[in-house]
């Protein structure tokens, strides 16, 4: 099957190091190894280097950063004119090239000013599938600008009631889609996942000298506020007084780093807390290998959507984990018996689950165990069967109509 992958976002470059980045590159990648052909029509291509077995056409409409305002109100408004030209343009070049080699899917990840797949689903008459990963349009408005809000909401609205098939990648984006114009029959939840050849049990874990004969408790992703990083130090302190055996890894880099090193100075723990800065992804799995414990200690949110990349990495890589009771987490992992949860911002709670670990190695293994068994069925590959299957039920009524 050939399929046109559209990703028309500019703040997520198909060669970048992001989250969003690796998403698709992870699931073209999971489409391709299953004998299908894929195009993948960006808004950025980025600079990075990767390897994809896929066409990626970068569709740029005449607008650069070269002629963006200097900033304000003017900057806004151009980078959302060129979002919209982008879209347009990419819709516009997918026609095109489907009248010489057409193709059988569009899947689109949901773009804030984009409704190039719907649009050009309708007009070539093949199913359209999106995947959402957000509530974009209120992450603007909180984290940054919009200034065409009606735009952005009548492009949501088409694309969540047109699209022949939502997938959100979590309960909550489900929730989002259905609040506004979704079909319940047409949205099916598919969280993140992992590539198993690269997060798994088998991976040999790095050899670092200043964790040598430690017990090992670690973090990785960005070092950013919502990650809960604030509580994990503190817990930390609370197990490693008298311990200095225990070791806290923080893999990842972010503007939380400088704090979070003069933390560690200031609470006399600098030998036993350690920020390794970015990592490549090829080589995370390796940081995690060496962890005895891997914690996402998210703090409380009252809109917590995520899917989260880390706790699937965790998982996969067979290392016992103790995550925050919250959103998809809640509902992922059995308390217990895939990891421990707790109360999200709980710092005493936190505390004692991680000195329950590092006192108890069987259960650490019993748990690591689980983790190993939960991770291998949370891949990208399953994702790429997952919508294959979706889209062949699609083509059936398409045939029956």
């Amino acid at each position: 099957m050939r399929i046109a992958y559209i990703a028309a976002d500019r703040g997520t470059p198909v060669f970048g190091s992001k989250g969003a980045s690796v998403h698709i590159r992870a699931m073209s990648t999971a489409l391709a190894r299953q004998g299908h052909e894929l195009v993948l029509y960006v808004a950025q291509r980025g600079s990075g280097e990767a390897e994809l077995p896929a066409e990626v056409i970068e569709v740029a409409p005449g607008l650069d950063d070269a002629d963006i305002p200097a900033g304000g109100e003017a900057r806004r408004r151009f980078k959302e004119r060129r979002a919209r030209t982008t879209a347009a343009a990419i819709a516009a070049r997918l026609l095109q090239d489907h009248s010489r080699q057409p193709f059988a899917l569009i899947y689109e990840r949901y773009a804030l000013f984009s409704r190039a797949g719907v649009d050009a689903g309708a007009a070539l008459g093949i199913p359209c599938v999106v995947e959402v990963n957000a509530p974009l349009i209120e992450e603007q408005l909180t984290h940054r600008q919009l200034l065409d809000r009606a735009l952005a909401e009548s492009i949501r609205t088409a694309v969540f009631s047109h699209a022949d098939h939502l997938l959100p990648v979590s309960d909550a984006v489900l929730d989002y889609c259905l609040q506004h114009g979704a079909d319940p029959d047409r949205v099916s939840v598919v969280e993140n996942g992992i590539d198993a050849a690269l997060f798994n049990p088998q991976v040999p874990p790095i050899t670092l000298e200043a964790l040598s004969g430690k017990q090992v408790i670690g973090f990785s992703g960005s070092l950013k506020p919502w990650h809960g990083l604030e509580h994990l130090l503190n817990s930390f302190r609370t197990i490693a007084s008298g311990h200095p055996e225990r070791h806290l890894l923080i893999v990842g880099d972010g503007p939380l780093r400088g704090w979070i090193e003069g933390y560690a100075a200031g609470a006399g723990l600098a030998d036993q807390i350690s920020v390794t800065g970015w990592v490549p992804l090829e080589q995370v799995p390796a940081y995690l290998r060496r962890m005895d414990i891997a914690v996402a200690p998210y703090p409380p949110s009252d809109d917590f959507y995520f899917s989260p990349l880390k706790l699937y990495e965790y998982l996969g890589c067979g290392i016992a984990v103790v995550a925050s009771r919250i959103g998809q987490i809640a509902t992922s992992l059995r308390d217990g018996q895939d990891a421990l949860l707790v109360r999200p911002g709980d710092e005493q709670q936190l505390a004692e689950a991680l000195m329950r670990l590092c006192n108890r190695p069987e259960l650490r293994q019993r748990l690591a165990n689980a983790a190993a068994v939960t991770g291998a069925q949370r891949t990208w590959d399953n994702n790429a069967r997952r919508l294959l299957s979706i889209t062949h039920a699609l083509t059936a009524v398409r045939g029956a109509i």
